[in-house]
């Protein structure tokens, strides 16, 4: 992360041209390299572009979720018969660290023009990447694996007052990731969160203060791989299945099931027991190892004190502010 007192580099984009460039991957494009903050501010309107970032300490800031909106149609599968690998199949493609989207939307709309609703992304991040914030964003597919962040080592994901909509396991992390204020649409009958842990017993999943609704019958969460789920003084529709977060096995294929050495550790706090809907989302903190409280599962101890995502979304926009 730079430093407060470090240079910082400031682009414009804006699609009618009154800017320093007409497109974001121009503006990424023409960042030198080195590791000085970059600031991109985008303009309203709909970018119909893939973004691909290799630069780290990158900031996009729209004008508001509903003004900016990155928007790209994409199947995974397309894209992958004429492409060796996943680099290209997202709307935002991240092989970079220190990365924030700030107020504005990233949509994959492939489902929604062709009702195809397998796996699409609208965000994927790539094995390196990791410190990754989303502030005052939307993000929506058409499909499955909505927001696919995906480094297993030591990846840290952020996300506050975000509004999140797809298929099956929409939210998807691999590693560390801390979700509040945040509103997740499920629009199929199936899992809406999922994580993999399987590298290291602290890996975590947390959710508090959102809210999650869907068509009726979705699911709260599943796994296949070692996972750990926090979720925290949250709403949930009357449209949630009665199914617990669950493990995905293969039962016809027993080679795809992967080492479960920490079983089950799916965790459940709320300030108003009308919440827990159903008798598997009870109040269950007490049962941690930890013996943890509620108001101790913040940011900073989801990613065991390694990184403070709040203070650097408050040093990102005490930059916005500065000319």
């Amino acid at each position: 992360m730079p430093s407060q007192d470090a240079p910082v580099i400031r682009l414009t984009v804006a699609l009618d041209g009154h800017a320093d460039f007409k497109s974001i991957q121009a503006a990424l494009n023409n960042l030198p390299n080195n590791s000085q903050q970059a600031l991109i501010f985008i303009g309203p309107g709909v970018y119909a572009e893939k973004l691909y970032l290799t630069r780290d300490n990158v900031a996009l800031i729209g004008h508001g979720r509903e003004h900016t909106i990155i928007q790209v149609a994409e199947l995974r599968s397309n894209w992958l018969k004429q492409h060796p690998d996943d680099w290209g199949s997202a709307v935002v493609n991240i092989r970079a660290s220190d990365i924030a989207l700030l107020r504005l939307t990233v949509k994959n709309s492939y489902g929604e023009l062709t009702g195809d609703h397998e796996h699409q992304f609208a965000i994927r991040g790539f094995e390196t990447a990791t410190r990754i914030i989303t502030d005052d964003c939307a993000v929506i597919a058409g499909g499955a694996d909505t927001l696919s962040l995906w480094n297993k080592t030591d990846g840290m994901y952020y996300h506050r007052n975000c509004y999140f909509e797809g298929h099956t396991d929409m939210v998807c992390p691999r590693g560390w990731a801390f979700f509040t204020h945040s509103t997740f649409v499920n629009k199929k009958a199936y899992a809406t969160l999922w994580h993999d842990g399987e590298l290291a017993k602290a890996q975590k999943l947390v959710v508090r203060d959102s809210t999650f609704d869907g068509v009726p019958g979705f699911m709260l969460g599943r796994r296949h791989y070692d996972g750990q789920f926090y979720l925290i003084n949250n709403r949930y529709s009357q449209n949630m299945a009665d199914k617990p977060i669950f493990r995905h096995t293969y039962p016809a294929e027993p080679t795809r099931d992967r080492a479960n050495r920490w079983g089950d550790r799916n965790y459940f706090s709320h300030q108003d027991h009308v919440n827990a809907i159903y008798p598997w989302l009870a109040t269950n903190l007490s049962q941690h190892l930890g013996a943890i409280s509620a108001e101790q599962i913040t940011a900073r101890w989801t990613f065991d004190q390694r990184w403070d995502p709040e203070a650097e979304l408050r040093r990102l926009y005490l930059l916005l502010e500065q000319k």
